[in-house]
């Protein structure tokens, strides 16, 4: 009779799963860390899907209020006194991602919608 060899395979907890995913985006070498750790690269990045659906939607960045135009704009027209009449503009929200990339949205916006964009194209590929 043949002798087989049996791998039992390991349980992961989700804190090492988060450290290990940790380890790979910093290093910045999923092969290396994977086998670092005794795991197939494929597996670090199933992990890395799985949790980042798993993370929770709140979570502060950092955000910029500005004017729709630029002060000196506002003060020239200030002295004018000018009475015309602005058209009101629907509320606007633009949010700059990584890779020069940006998201504007005008009017009523869908929080979750907008969320799920974001996460999409800040996903890593």
């Amino acid at each position: 009779m043949e002798s087989e060899t049996y791998v039992r395979r390991r349980h992961w907890t989700l804190a090492e799963k988060r450290s290990v995913v940790e380890e790979a985006g910093t290093s910045g070498n999923v092969a290396a860390t994977a086998k670092r750790h005794g795991l197939q690269t494929q597996q670090i990045y199933r992990w890395r899907e799985r949790l980042g659906r798993e993370e929770a939607p709140g979570s502060f960045l950092p955000v910029t209020v500005s004017p729709d135009r630029p002060a000196a704009l506002r003060d020239q027209d200030h002295r004018k006194q000018d009475t015309a009449v602005v058209p009101d503009r629907a509320p606007r929200i633009e949010i700059v991602l990584g890779a020069d990339r940006r998201i504007i949205a005008e009017g009523a916006v869908d929080a979750e919608i907008l969320l799920r964009l974001v996460r999409g194209l800040e996903a890593p590929r």
